[in-house]
């Protein structure tokens, strides 16, 4: 009798101990959650460091931005203002003048500079063209010149070029050579040609040279 009761009293306290070992044990639930935290965490650091790091370069790029504002404020201002005046080719009888604030167009219709297909200058259309320049050396000495060839739509047939695109060019670097022979610097002018690209409103427009004042390119 005594034996069973002390069986009965030692099983009774080994499952005491056994609830209290339990007991203070971590429950799993809980260290899956403190892991799923601990993981979180590190992403949120990790997503941290790299905007700090965006916006360390933003900054950066902000500043070499506003560098370059302060910069072109300055070589605006350096430079001088050109004033473009009412209308300075006036008197010089053939030409018809545009002008923006940015360049002056001065057009020059292709049947006064030259014959049908011909890039040789016509003899009159030389006193044109030096008027020209002398009111480009008068008003617009160190001003970039841009000489551009225009054709009307016509294909080539009888002339020696291979097409209109080649006829422009040479005719406006006839004209180019001419106006450099009128005292214009060289180093200031250059000869483009456009063919037929660039039509006007009607053929006869279309065959122009233009002589544009350039103030900004």
């Amino acid at each position: 009798m005594m034996m069973a009761r002390q069986t009965r009293m030692l099983a009774g306290l080994l499952a005491v101990v056994m609830l209290l070992v339990v007991g203070c044990q971590p429950n799993r639930r809980v260290l899956e959650e403190r892991e799923a935290l601990y993981i979180q965490n590190q992403e949120l650091q990790e997503q941290l460091n790299g905007a700090r790091t965006a916006l360390e370069v933003c900054e950066r790029d902000r500043s070499n931005l506003l560098d370059e504002i302060e910069r072109l404020k300055r070589e605006l201002a350096a430079k001088p203002e050109v004033i473009v005046p009412d209308n300075a080719f006036a008197g010089i009888a053939g030409i018809e003048t545009e002008a923006t604030d940015t360049q002056i167009k001065v057009r020059v219709p292709g049947d006064v500079l030259f014959a049908s297909g011909s890039v040789e200058l016509k003899a009159d259309s030389k006193n044109t063209l030096s008027e020209i320049a002398r009111v480009i050396r008068r008003e617009y000495p160190n001003q970039l010149i841009r000489v551009e060839g225009h054709t009307d739509n016509d294909p080539i047939r009888k002339s020696e070029w291979e097409d209109n695109l080649e006829l422009s060019l040479q005719r406006s670097a006839a004209v180019h050579r001419h106006l450099q022979s009128a005292g214009l610097k060289m180093d200031r002018m250059y000869a483009a040609g456009f063919g037929e690209a660039r039509p006007a409103s009607t053929k006869e427009r279309s065959r122009r040279v233009e002589i544009v004042v350039l103030f900004a390119e």
